[in-house]
Formats: C-alpha cells, sequence, structure tokens
C-alpha cells in the first residue's frame, strides 16, 4: 500500500510542476523553482508575494544570522514552528525575500509546499525529491529515492562548488521524513522548514512563533486595512476597539487577517461593531470565517484531524477543564490514565502546537481560540454521558488534591496521616498556589454539577490555605459556594466553616460589621449543637472583630470565653490563640506586664505544638511589647525569629506583619537602612496576599523614612499610595493621618 501511494502523489507532482517556462524561470504550482542557467534570474518562481507581516523582529534576526553568509558556525537548517494560523509561512516568505535581496542565495530558491496539513494527505518524501529534480531540469529523474535523493545532493554540491548558495524554502512539513529528504548535504545551502509540530530535526535551529502582541496586532490590523483602501482611517479612529478586536482574534494572525477581510468589504462598519459580533458569539470561531474559503476552525481541524485517537481523545476532554491551565493530575483524571502517561500524551499535543506550556510548572494551556474548537470537537464527538464521567472524574481529582493538601496545611495534623500525593507543606502550598486560577471554575462547575457534598468538602478543605495566604476576594467568593452547598445539604457543621470563611474574608478586606454578623451566626450554630470546640474557635473570631469595632468589653468576654472552653477541652492550639489575643488586648490598654506574661504563656504553648506559624504570630507580637516598654534591641531579636517561623510554614500574610514591626524597632534604634530595607522587603509581601491596609502601613513608614532621608519626592508618592490603600480599605484614622503627612510634605 506504501508504494501504490507514493506513485500516486508521484503523479500528482508531476501535474503539478507541468507548467511553462519563461527565461530561466519554472513556474509550478505547489513547488516554484529557480532554475540555475548561466545567468542568476532576477524573477523568484514559487517564492510567494508577501501579504500582511509585522513584528516578528526577534525571530527575522536569528534566522537571518543563520542564512547570512558571513556569518559562521549556524546550523543549516531552521524549523519555524507554531500554532496552525500563528504566521510561519510569511515569516519563511518574509525572510526569504530579504536574504535573496541581500544577494546571500546566488544560485536561487527552491520552495515546495509539502501540504502537511491538507485534507488529501501530504507529499511524500519521495515524490517531494522528483517535483525538486524535475525543476532543476532532471528530464528523467530516477525512480527509486535513495538515487533521487544521491541526484539531488548532487545538483547542489555541483552548485555550492561554484559559489551558488541555494536555499531551500519547504512549507507545511508534517514529519522529519521530509525534512531529511530535501535537505541539502553541502553546507553551503540553507534550509527553512515551517511545520505545526516540533519535529525531531538534528542539528536544527528551531524557531517557535507566539501570538502578536496587542500593539503587533493592531498594526497588522491598520497595514492590511491602509493596503486594501488607501486612507482609511478606522483603527485611529477607534484604538480601544481595536484593541478589543486584537484580543477576541487572540493576537492570531489568520483571525486576524480574516476580520480585516470583514472590514474591507464593509468601509463603513466600525471596528467597534465588528468586535461586539465576535464578542457575543457562543463560539468565538464562527464569525472568524471568510466567504468559506478561509476559517480559523478549518486551520485548526487541518491539525486535529492528523491526530491518533489517543491524542485526539485527550485533545476533546481537556476542553473540559474549566481553568485557565491543566496540570498533570488533572490530565490525568480526564484522560483516565496514569499521570506518567497523561504527561506523555500532554506533551505530544504541545509538540503539535494544539496545547502550550503555561506559565505555571509542568502546567499547560490552550490558546483561547484552539479551546474553542476542541470544546466544539467534544460536543460533536464525545457521548454526553462519557463527557459526565470526565467531568466527575477531573473533580474528584480536585475533592483528593485539596484535601491532601490540607493535611500538610492544618498544623495539628499528625505527621503520619500527612497525605503522600505532596512531599511536604512547601510542596502542597506551591501547587494549591498554581491551582489558584482554577479554584472558582472548577467549585463553580462542582455547584453546576449539583455534586454538593464535593463541593463543600473542597471550599472547606481549602480554609487553612486562605487564611495562611488571604486572597479575601477569592475566599469570599468559594466560600459562598460552600455556603449554598451546606444550605441544601442540611451539613450545620460545613455551613459553620462557610460562614467562619466569610467573617474572616470580610475582616481582611476591614468589612467588620459584616464579619460580626457572619461570626455571630456562626456562634448561633455551635451554641444550638452543642459543639464546644466549634464554639471556642468561634468566640475566637467574633471577638477578634468585636476588638476591630472598638468593642473591647466584648472582644475580652469572648475571648475569655474562648480560654475556658479551650481549657476544658485541653486544645493548647485553642488556649495558644487565646492568650495570644488577651495578651494583644492588654498591650493596647498598656497593661504591658500583663500582655508579656499572656505572650509567653501563648509561647510555651505554641512551641509545645511545633507549630511554627502560631509560634511565629506570638513572638512578633511579643516584640511589639518590649518594643513599647523600650527594648526594642530585644524586639528586633523576636521579629527575627518570628519572620523565619512565618516563612517557614508559608505564612506570608503574618510575615509581611513580623517585617513591618521589625523594620519599626529599628526605626526606634535610629537604624534608618535597616528599617528602610525591612520595609521595601514587607511591601511585595503584602501586595502579594492582598493586604492593602498592610500595605498602607508600610507605605506610610516608606514616606516618612524618605522624608527623614531628604527624598521628598519619593516620599511623597509613598504617602500618596498610602493614602489610596487607606481610603480603599475605609481606614479613616489612618488617611487622615496621611494626608496630614501629604500636606506637611507639599
Amino acid at each position: 500500500m506504501a508504494d501504490n501511494h507514493e506513485e500516486d502523489r508521484d503523479d500528482t507532482v508531476n501535474n503539478q510542476i507541468t507548467g511553462h517556462v519563461e527565461g530561466n524561470v519554472v513556474q509550478a504550482g505547489h513547488i516554484g523553482v529557480v532554475n540555475f542557467g548561466s545567468k542568476v534570474p532576477v524573477a523568484m518562481a514559487g517564492l510567494p508575494g508577501e501579504v500582511g507581516f509585522t513584528d516578528r523582529e526577534a525571530e527575522r534576526a536569528a534566522l537571518a544570522a543563520l542564512l547570512d553568509p558571513a556569518t559562521q558556525g549556524q546550523p543549516t537548517v531552521a524549523t519555524i514552528t507554531g500554532l496552525a494560523g500563528v504566521g510561519k509561512t510569511a515569516l519563511a516568505t518574509r525572510v526569504a525575500h530579504e536574504a535573496v535581496a541581500a544577494g546571500w542565495f546566488p544560485g536561487g530558491v527552491l520552495v515546495i509546499d509539502l501540504l502537511g496539513y491538507g485534507p488529501d494527505g501530504t507529499v511524500s518524501a519521495n515524490a517531494a525529491l522528483l517535483a525538486m529534480l524535475v525543476g532543476l531540469g532532471v528530464e528523467r529523474p530516477p525512480a527509486g529515492q535513495a538515487e533521487r535523493a544521491i541526484l539531488y545532493r548532487s545538483l547542489l554540491s555541483e552548485l555550492a562548488g561554484q559559489g551558488r548558495r541555494v536555499l531551500v524554502l519547504a512549507d507545511n512539513v508534517l514529519d522529519s521524513a521530509q525534512v531529511e529528504a530535501l535537505r541539502p548535504g553541502s553546507p553551503a545551502h540553507r534550509m527553512l522548514t515551517t511545520s505545526r509540530d516540533n519535529l525531531p530535526v538534528p542539528g536544527a535551529r528551531r524557531v517557535e512563533l507566539g501570538v502578536l502582541r496587542d500593539a503587533d496586532a493592531v498594526g497588522l490590523v491598520a497595514q492590511a486595512l491602509e493596503t486594501a483602501l488607501p486612507g482609511d482611517t478606522r483603527v485611529a479612529d477607534e484604538p480601544r476597539e481595536a484593541i478589543r478586536l486584537a484580543q477576541l482574534c487572540e493576537g492570531l494572525p489568520l483571525a486576524l487577517r480574516i476580520a480585516t477581510y470583514w472590514l474591507t468589504d464593509q468601509p463603513g462598519q466600525r471596528i467597534g461593531r465588528l468586535a461586539r459580533t465576535v464578542g457575543a458569539a457562543t463560539n468565538r470561531l464562527d464569525p472568524l470565517h471568510y466567504n468559506d474559503s478561509i476559517a480559523v476552525g478549518a486551520a485548526f481541524d487541518t491539525s486535529y484531524r492528523q491526530l491518533p485517537a489517543a491524542l485526539s481523545r485527550l485533545f476533546r476532554l481537556l476542553s473540559l477543564h474549566p481553568g485557565s491551565h491543566i496540570g498533570p493530575g488533572a490530565i490525568a483524571a480526564l484522560a483516565d490514565v496514569p499521570e506518567p502517561e497523561a504527561q506523555r500524551l500532554a506533551e505530544r499535543l504541545c509538540r503539535a502546537h494544539l496545547i502550550e506550556p503555561s506559565i505555571v510548572p509542568d502546567n499547560y494551556r490552550f490558546h483561547d481560540l484552539v479551546r474553542f474548537h476542541a470544546r466544539k470537537c467534544c460536543e460533536n464527538e464525545e457521548q454526553p454521558a462519557d463527557r459526565a464521567e470526565a467531568v466527575n472524574r477531573l473533580l474528584a481529582y480536585y475533592r483528593a488534591a485539596t484535601t491532601a493538601v490540607g493535611t500538610h496545611l492544618y498544623s495539628r495534623t499528625p505527621a503520619e496521616q500527612r497525605s503522600w500525593l505532596f512531599a511536604g507543606r512547601g510542596d502542597a502550598l506551591a501547587w494549591l498556589e498554581g491551582e489558584r486560577p482554577n479554584l472558582i471554575p472548577v467549585v463553580s462547575l462542582s455547584a453546576r454539577t449539583g455534586l454538593d457534598n464535593l463541593t463543600s468538602e473542597v471550599v472547606s478543605a481549602l480554609h487553612p490555605f486562605f487564611e495562611l495566604r488571604n486572597h479575601p476576594d477569592e475566599w469570599i467568593t468559594l466560600a459562598k459556594f460552600g455556603l449554598a452547598a451546606a444550605l441544601r445539604l442540611g451539613d450545620r457543621t460545613a455551613e459553620a466553616q462557610s460562614l467562619t470563611a466569610l467573617g474572616l474574608a470580610h475582616q481582611e478586606l476591614r468589612w467588620f460589621a459584616e464579619a460580626r454578623d457572619f461570626h455571630g451566626r456562626v456562634l448561633a450554630i455551635c451554641r444550638h449543637t452543642g459543639d464546644r470546640l466549634g464554639l471556642a474557635k468561634a468566640l475566637h473570631n467574633f471577638g477578634g472583630v468585636g476588638y476591630q469595632l472598638g468593642r473591647f468589653e466584648e472582644a475580652e468576654a469572648a475571648w475569655e470565653e474562648s480560654l475556658a472552653i479551650a481549657t476544658e477541652q485541653e486544645d493548647r492550639y485553642l488556649i495558644s490563640r487565646s492568650l495570644n489575643n488577651l495578651a494583644f488586648l492588654a498591650a493596647e490598654q498598656r497593661r504591658h506586664d500583663v500582655a508579656e506574661a499572656r505572650y509567653r504563656q501563648a509561647l510555651i504553648c505554641a512551641h509545645e505544638l511545633g507549630d511554627p506559624q502560631a509560634e511565629g504570630g506570638v513572638l512578633t507580637n511579643l516584640g511589639a511589647v518590649l518594643q513599647q516598654t523600650g527594648r526594642a534591641a530585644e524586639a528586633v531579636e523576636l521579629h527575627r525569629q518570628a519572620l523565619e517561623l512565618l516563612l517557614q510554614s508559608g505564612d506570608r500574610l503574618r510575615a509581611g506583619r513580623a517585617l513591618h514591626n521589625m523594620a519599626l524597632a529599628y526605626q526606634e534604634l535610629g537604624q534608618w537602612g535597616d528599617a528602610l530595607a525591612c520595609h521595601l522587603r514587607a511591601l511585595p509581601l503584602r501586595r502579594e496576599v492582598g493586604d492593602r491596609h498592610g500595605e498602607g502601613l508600610t507605605l506610610t513608614q516608606l514616606g516618612r523614612i524618605h522624608a527623614r532621608q531628604g527624598r521628598r519626592k519619593e516620599a511623597l508618592a509613598s504617602q500618596r499610595r498610602a493614602l489610596a490603600a487607606f481610603v480603599q480599605t475605609g481606614a479613616t484614622a489612618e488617611a487622615d493621618e496621611v494626608r496630614g503627612l501629604i500636606d506637611e510634605l507639599s
């Protein structure tokens, strides 16, 4: 069968290259050949004329260095790879034109389209060699591939000996066998190839193309409109709409070209209207076609249809993942294969440029337009029951993984009960931080699927992560999903957990009245169900928000009751936290001896528990008390110990606070350089966890230090940013103080 197939393709290529000769130029269909007569031809048959082209300066420079005869030690072959429609042929054509204009290839250019992704099958290596030999003037080429290859390389070697360098341009290559067959033997010649796959071509320079940046994508549209309709000013007239259109086309040159065709056909149509049409489409691929002759979806489909069954199935199933990227565990769950097999399949899809690496290590993502195509294929080719089973496997994976993370983050989990899925606390935190953008889409999918138990369990498992890393807006969204699921299930324990999460997240946003209401509801549930430990935790949180509202007696009563229940239940973790809070209140009331004594009691409990997060929190609070009593040098050391423990636990929120406290102690000691360094280190931590109020406090102190050191401009900038943070968080007193500082500086 293979031999018959090759003979069929030979006939096809013979038909394609039959043409007429004009001077030294052979005109051809899918192969263009510059003939090598006694004179170097001026025209170049087969090298396509250029269409819209923009950017790619780095890639063009890399390829030019490879083609330039003055550059030594370069590979002889370059492979240009990327997603369908990303502009591989356009780049190869531009580079070839520039190389010819520079006089680098006096022997001419051979161009062949190998039809690697066409519906009728690719051109075989043997057929491609036949086409090249006929184009080079061989009247009776040999029949066998080996003989053709020998003759092809001999002719090119002859030209190299005459100083006539040749450029071979092979477009739409499907496999490395085609490249090896057409690869010139002489190092004098060069070869450019384009392919949608990362082909294993030995010794080749690979140039991978991504989509265009917004500015370059808009430039391509403007250039195309100006070429078609001189004087067209729509891009200049609607700059924001042009950017929006470029973003909807995902920076894909093919999609942008189709959009410009529509705009060219309708000179009166505004760009904003076309952008709204594309953006409103259920499947954004639908409007990205032109007269049934060119379509983004069709380009993707030609790549998809080349995939083996296992890869095409995975491509379809990956579209069921609702998040921005997907890791090997989730891939394995969707495909129902072991994780190493999932990783191998994903790598093959990546080499085919149907998915791409994510910024999250070992994860992958879809180009958005490819996702639309994958989703359509999934809807058309996967049975509803199979899709539902894949989604259930995916959600079960997230339940197992988030529960496993919780065993590492929840400080009281015995070592023997911590999940083997993660190597340790750091590994678990890194996985969940990487999955953060996926959490809301995954939990939303779980809720839509009606899996209330699963939704509730996932949200509960995420509680310790958000206590460590803050992100209050995301926490609120997830907790609301958990609360709705718990209410449908009638699960009072899960309801209390979600309400607690809502209370803590609202506290971080300084929405204290709402937080008090949530914690009050938890108190009522725990008193009703008789959950003593739950009641102690709820009192702990209720007292915290009472303190923040200035209800100090209410806060002290709640914390004293929490301490009593924790002592009764012999829960040393809660004892430590309650003592810590009571000490904090005593310090605020300037009862420093009481505060120090209680902090030291809390510190003993936390240390006995082996809980670095709790111990670090107590240490930095104790340091603040020592600082208030004139022992700033001792305070610095406690803050340093606290910082080390908090970073070890992964608690970036409290680590930022420890750095801030350490900086204040340095300021007390007059060590302004050390103070500045601590504040500058605290600032990105506070931003990372979304601690806007803490960010404002740090910026205020930075402004004070800048002003003290005579940097008025930097001081003003810091105080203005601090004011914005305080206004956003409703911190009225702090905002008024900063306004006074700004007036002084002004």
